[in-house]
């Protein structure tokens, strides 16, 4: 059963660009299409050098399968209020930081405007 987003929840959605991500998803058993934002695309996954390049193509695969791989383990066994957050772990794109720090991320299943059932993965502010 699909947790129905509010109209507010689902507008702020539509503030952000959504990147699509069911392709690796379903490697962690998504049964639906998975959408993350672009905010945690570029604070989670995009690994970028100081000139805005990306540093390594098969380092931002594997960052990409540590986010969905942490939002499936979320999930695990739940078939009700399929809203939750999760814990990762993560290297900042900044020349600062060079370890990992936690950060918290939402995990949303929804219906998207032609009523179909997606989960967007943002952060717990969006």
């Amino acid at each position: 059963m699909l947790v129905m987003q509010n109209n507010t929840q689902q507008q702020n959605l539509d503030h952000h660009e959504l990147r699509d991500v069911s392709s690796t998803a379903r490697l962690f058993s998504f049964n639906r299409p998975v959408y993350m934002t672009s905010d945690v695309w570029h604070d989670c996954v995009e690994l970028m050098d100081h000139n805005g390049k990306t540093i390594d193509e098969l380092a931002v695969l594997q960052r990409l399968r540590h986010v969905l791989f942490m939002a499936s383990s979320a999930l695990h066994g739940r078939v009700k209020n399929l809203e939750c957050e999760f814990k990762i772990h993560r290297v900042p794109n900044d020349s600062k930081a060079r370890h990992p720090e936690p950060t918290t991320l939402k995990l949303v299943a929804h219906e998207d405007q032609f009523n179909q059932p997606v989960i967007t993965i943002k952060q717990t502010g969006e």
